[in-house]
């Protein structure tokens, strides 16, 4: 195992509405400790490009546990877990650097590919020298336990356009711009049911981003017109999931898939049951059915 951390000082301009670390700011955080700890191996962005072979992510779990704001330093550790022919997990602790609080917990599995056909190919023997895998893999928790399993749950459709501004590198969506839309798409969908965000602060409550465990299975590139489409999947007593889909409007192919477990708290950030009457609302859908 070769672990290595990078610190990062949270800037005003990543934080959300709520004042807290942007959830997909974790996820970039995460990509450049593992850039620079490649870097330090050798295997720098210059190295692949000079090779024609590079990695593309194919899942991404993340649970999150605590809330990051302004000022804060966050110390983002990362170590790779396995490698297999073609495909390698990589692990990130992140924690908050003054006192050493675990704020996040996750893991990406990636694929190494040849740049000029796009298929995957065999990972070289000296990366596993370099990067000494852990082999230990362990659960993250991101699924709702004992969870009730949502019947005939309302499908709520949004759509937008690839922005420029969110294409990477490899010429496609970066993968944490997904969580970007599925959060958008997830406001969106309870302010068609009738209970926007700042109508359930106004009651005390809100609920709070757990974890997200999505699958990529094809790139969206500048300008692909997007539709998303969402629903409650699962259901406990403090905790909720979401399930998000992401197809290529034009084509109709499933790009990317989501399970996005949400947290019920009050104002002041303690667990809490959420009105049941709001709940069954959200399932069954706006009043008037969308096209």
């Amino acid at each position: 195992m070769r672990p290595y951390t990078r610190r990062f000082r949270i800037r005003h301009y990543e934080l959300d509405f709520l004042g807290h670390l942007n959830n997909a700011t974790y996820v970039r955080f995460m990509q450049e400790a593992a850039i620079e700890a490649s870097t330090e191996a050798v295997f720098s962005p210059a190295w692949y490009r000079e090779h024609g072979t590079g990695w593309v992510i194919r899942r991404l779990e993340i649970r999150y546990y605590a809330q990051a704001r302004y000022g804060e330093e966050l110390s983002v550790t990362t170590w790779v877990s396995d490698m297999k022919r073609a495909t390698s997990h990589r692990e990130y602790l992140l924690t908050r650097t003054s006192d050493g609080a675990q704020m996040a917990r996750a893991r990406v599995n990636w694929v190494y590919l040849d740049l000029k056909t796009g298929q995957p190919i065999r990972i070289p023997e000296y990366f596993r020298e370099a990067f000494q895998p852990s082999g230990e893999l362990e659960a993250l928790g991101i699924r709702i336990t004992k969870a009730q399993t949502t019947e005939n749950s309302h499908r709520y459709r949004s759509t937008r356009r690839v922005q420029t501004c969110e294409v990477d590198t490899m010429v496609h969506v970066h993968h944490a711009a997904y969580l970007t839309w599925i959060e958008q798409a997830y406001f969106d969908a309870i302010r068609r049911a009738g209970h926007p965000i700042e109508k359930l602060q106004s009651q005390g409550w809100q609920v709070l981003q757990g974890g997200h465990d999505i699958e990529y299975f094809e790139p969206a590139i500048d300008n692909d017109a997007i539709e998303i489409v969402s629903w409650i999947c699962e259901l406990a007593k403090v905790r909720g999931a979401w399930c998000h889909e992401i197809y290529n409007a034009q084509t109709g192919k499933l790009l990317a898939r989501d399970y996005s477990l949400g947290v019920f708290v009050n104002t002041e950030g303690k667990l809490f049951v959420p009105p049941q009457e709001i709940v069954a609302e959200v399932l069954a859908g706006p009043v008037l059915a969308e096209n």
